[in-house]
């Protein structure tokens, strides 16, 4: 009796064996094929990690003409040219950035940028950019100031020209803060928070009260009026929260359904 159990567990190991050491085998010999991140040539496959970011990037023909080189690739077509095409954009004039190239023992690795780089919007979107994208300017020049770059990427970034100088710009300040916050490159915070379906959430301070004086003038022809005012002030603060999503809609106590496109 016993030894039939031995004979039965010997048969047993060796089934496994049959069937599963050459899934093992099989698994374990492609570990190390290494992907080649050659210039435009990386094979690097960028959904394996960011398959949710390249969905929402097939919902938008906005970018879907860029290629890495050619222009010629259109949306769906290839998910590493898609990324490709922004995040492997070098600076031309961020000296010291070099991707990783080369495959196996001729490999050599990348400076500052390995793989991808953190790109901001107006690298491409700046007046006189040199991709022939539409400018995103019309804001005045950063705390107006013509020598300004950017603490992040340090870069200096067009943000008016001549024509164009945004000295009236009523998102100027979004503009200025999201450059000061150095969570993401540039004013890349107010190009999302504007642009793209990203839910938002903010904390208004207003003035609660104005006060100005109104003096008879009798003078003044009507219209306007009779009166000169004066002495203007703004008196106290209130603070007011707005939720909004991705659909537009919005309110002051919290996010109305749904927030997100996905999920």
């Amino acid at each position: 009796m016993k030894m039939n159990k031995l004979v039965l567990l010997a048969i047993g190991v060796i089934a496994v064996g049959i069937f599963a050491l050459p899934s093992t085998v099989s698994l374990f010999s492609g570990q190390h094929r290494w992907y080649n991140i050659s210039g435009t040539g990386n094979e690097i496959p960028c959904i394996k990690c960011h398959a949710d970011i390249y969905d929402e990037y097939t919902l938008t023909g906005v970018h879907g003409t860029l290629s890495e080189g050619d222009n010629s690739w259109t949306t769906g077509d290839n998910p590493n040219a898609a990324c490709g095409a922004c995040h492997r954009v070098a600076y031309e004039n961020k000296s010291g950035w070099t991707y990783g190239s080369g495959d196996g023992v001729d490999s050599t690795p990348g400076k500052e940028a390995h793989a991808a780089s953190t790109v901001a919007c107006m690298a491409c979107h700046e007046f006189n950019n040199a991709y022939g994208a539409p400018a995103a300017g019309g804001f005045a020049m950063p705390f107006n100031n013509s020598s300004y770059i950017d603490p992040v990427s340090g870069l200096h970034f067009d943000y008016a020209d001549g024509t164009h100088p945004g000295g009236h710009a009523a998102h100027q300040g979004f503009i200025e803060g999201a450059i000061n916050f150095t969570k993401m490159e540039d004013a890349n915070e107010a190009c999302l928070g504007c642009h793209t379906h990203i839910p938002v959430k903010i904390t208004w301070t207003h003035a609660r009260s104005l006060e100005f004086n109104a003096t008879y003038n009798a003078s003044l022809n009507l219209p306007p009026t009779h009166f000169d005012t004066s002495d203007y002030e703004a008196n106290g603060t209130v603070e007011v929260t707005s939720y909004g999503n991705h659909t537009g809609g919005a309110n002051t106590t919290a996010f109305p359904t749904p927030v997100a496109i996905w999920g």
